[in-house]
């Protein structure tokens, strides 16, 4: 046996859920009566706990039934980032065809020292931008491919006499197990242990009365130490050569000790008879273990992730788009977007029976809101798509998109294939029809309102849901740019081969304040950057007197003389100051009110 200071990992296990029932589970996961989560506190002790013990290529794993089952997986995670290892990762933000592919490459990295171990499912896809940050290793096996799972509920006293091995033949194989040799000591909610299977068993049988405090050092211990947590290997059968089962079974192969101990317990499964008894001329298996053992299975070629596997996998794509005198555009483009989402939602006024007609011809889901005409506003982009994210049931991924724009043929099912972190906005490279005045290129590539990808849990987002589109903007220019902004830099990742095709107007902003142009309005004069006002009307010579400026990195507004300009906006040494707010390069969206 070797000490805990001399293991490569160490575990601390944080729940017993699990959505899986695995033969012959280390965590004992089928029988466990109560499914609980370890307190954020005790998480915290048990990290600390580990001062000193970390070295290059160490690891403290979480682990669990499923960890990211825990319910409050989140916090406990970025806990873990604070008190123990190196940086957060930055790989995992760009889309993952085959996801077994991008596991086992994780399986290899050790660089912040921190581990998961996971089965995957709705719990990991529900965490995955904390995941792909916080923990650099993933041991990630989702039991699809014929791993086999070695029983341990064969007891020394049943195994002995069923096989008559001596007790010191018993003792020699207890003191060099695989398990302790290859893998970790472990910490739970009840303390700490120098193997995690021992863990486990004290954990259920026992309710803990062998663990250790977990205290500063407590991983020091040698194993002249273990004393009575020894006694534990006396209810595991894993050291001694044995039968195994195949994971997906999800049926123990337990011994007659086991089996009037579990069933006093209330084990769940002793009642389902989700079981089969150890009988050793049945078991014939002498499966012994010599290195280190994955149990992801052979047939399989070892996959950590199955041929198929989904759980990582978007769970739906639907696009929301506003369309205000935009009904003959509409007419053209959304035949062909209604095949690359699984829902469109067409926000449009009343007034537009063009559009709502061309929606219920087509399928999409209609929504009509007058909201972006209040306040004064001419066209206010930002309400119109808070009121089409109301429409979404059961919202996963999300496109905002315009009326004049044509998806990238193929997207859905391209999309759909692959794994996306929920945490980033993905964006796409937009194709002008025509030229269009006030605008070099025919080309785009900017994270802009023609395509903006995200998801509905992305943490950027998720506590303003659904009123997630600032609505201080009185026209649709600028909103998209203050919306892109709520993402950190690094989580706006562009995708070039899916470009979208544009119909594009004459100039640029031409029809920002709306298709037809309204008095007693708010309307968009143009932007204000480091290089001074630019108008969207070029014939515009002159700024209004009376301006109302609203930044499009904060979304701060205010409303003053063209003379007291200065008094809020100024040039800093990063950009633009506006109203003592470094706001770098984004620009200011300038607005005034058109008799």
């Amino acid at each position: 046996m070797r000490s805990p200071a001399d293991m490569d990992i160490v575990q601390i296990d944080i729940s017993t859920k699990c959505h899986l029932a695995c033969s012959n589970c280390t965590r004992l996961i089928p029988h466990q009566t109560q499914r609980r989560d370890m307190e954020l506190e005790t998480f915290e002790r048990s990290v600390k706990s580990m001062e000193g013990w970390n070295a290059p290529n160490k690891v403290i794993g979480v682990i669990a039934g499923e960890p990211t089952l825990h319910g409050n997986f989140e916090q406990i995670s970025r806990r873990f980032a604070e008190l123990w290892g190196g940086e957060n990762t930055s790989n995992g933000r760009a889309p993952i065809k085959d996801f077994n592919d991008f596991a086992t490459q994780r399986l290899f990295d050790r660089s912040n020292g921190r581990g998961l171990w996971t089965s995957l499912g709705n719990g990991f896809y529900k965490n995955y931008e904390t995941i792909m940050e916080v923990y650099s290793h993933f041991n990630t096996n989702t039991h699809e491919t014929a791993g086999q799972h070695q029983a341990l509920l064969i007891s020394r006293k049943d195994y002995t006499q069923a096989t008559g091995m001596s007790d010191a033949e018993w003792e020699y194989n207890r003191d060099n197990c695989w398990v302790q040799k290859l893998w970790s000591a472990t910490i739970n909610d009840k303390g700490a242990y120098f193997c995690e299977v021992a863990g486990a068993i004290d954990r259920l049988y026992f309710d803990g009365a062998r663990a250790w405090p977990v205290e500063q050092g407590w991983w020091q211990r040698t194993p002249a130490d273990f004393k009575d947590q020894l006694d534990l290997c006396n209810y595991c059968g894993l050291a001694q050569p044995g039968p195994s089962q195949l994971d997906l079974l999800d049926r123990d192969i337990i011994s007659a000790e086991h089996k009037q101990i579990l069933k006093k317990l209330g084990s769940p499964a002793i009642r389902k008879r989700a079981y089969e008894m150890f009988d050793p001329e049945l078991h014939m298996q002498k499966r012994q273990v010599e290195t280190r053992d994955n149990y992801v299975g052979d047939a399989s070629s070892g996959r950590r992730v199955g041929i198929g596997h989904n759980s990582t996998k978007p769970r739906k794509l639907a696009c929301v788009l506003t369309s205000v005198g935009y009904g003959d555009d509409l007419a053209l483009t959304l035949p062909a977007n209604m095949r690359e989402f699984d829902e469109i939602i067409v926000v449009t006024s009343t007034d537009d029976l063009r559009t709502q007609e061309v929606v219920k011809a087509n399928g999409a889901t209609l929504v009509i809101s007058d909201r972006c005409f209040e306040d004064d506003h001419a066209f206010n982009k930002g309400k119109m798509l808070n009121d089409g994210l109301k429409g979404l049931k059961d919202a996963d991924w999300i496109v905002f998109t315009d009326a004049d724009i044509v998806m990238f043929e193929g997207f859905y099912e391209l999309f759909m294939s692959h794994s996306w972190n929920l945490g980033c906005l993905y964006f796409t490279s937009r194709v002008d029809s025509q030229k269009v005045e006030g605008k070099g290129e025919q080309t785009n590539f900017e994270p802009n309102g023609y395509f903006q990808l995200f998801n509905a849990r992305a943490q950027a987002i998720r506590d303003s849901w659904p009123n997630i589109v600032s609505e201080n903007f009185c026209s649709a220019g600028s909103v998209d740019s203050w919306f892109y902004q709520q993402w950190k830099r690094d989580k706006l990742f562009g995708i070039s081969d899916i470009p979208v095709q544009h119909i594009a107007s004459a100039r640029l902003g031409e029809n920002w304040n709306g298709k037809q142009a309204q008095p007693k309005k708010w309307r968009q004069f143009g932007i204000l950057t480091t290089n001074g006002f630019t108008a969207l009307d070029p014939a515009a010579t002159q700024v209004p007197e009376t301006i109302r400026l609203t930044d499009t990195c904060n979304g701060d507004t205010v409303e003053l003389h063209r003379d007291d300009l200065d008094k809020h906006v100024h040039i800093g040494p990063n950009g633009l100051v506006f109203q003592g707010k470094d706001i770098g390069h984004m620009h200011v969206h300038v607005a005034y009110f058109a008799d």
